[in-house]
């Protein structure tokens, strides 16, 4: 009994360890995303790119310049 709990025990941290990296891997790749698409061609697109709180709309030439 004590050996069943225990493996449902981890289980769970198993799945929650699998969560919270696919939550981090999720928001890495939405931040990087306007990067990415400056360094590959946005395909013609000239919108601003990238938005953060309480500022300007960022274009691509921002982005390469920090790069």
């Amino acid at each position: 009994m004590r050996q069943h709990m225990l493996n449902g025990w981890l289980v769970a941290a198993l799945v929650a360890l699998v969560c919270l990296l696919g939550i981090t891997a999720y928001v890495e790749v939405r931040n990087d995303l306007p990067h990415i698409a400056c360094v590959h061609g946005d395909g013609g697109v000239k919108a601003p790119v990238a938005r953060c709180q309480g500022c300007e709309p960022a274009s691509c030439d921002n982005h390469m310049a920090r790069a």
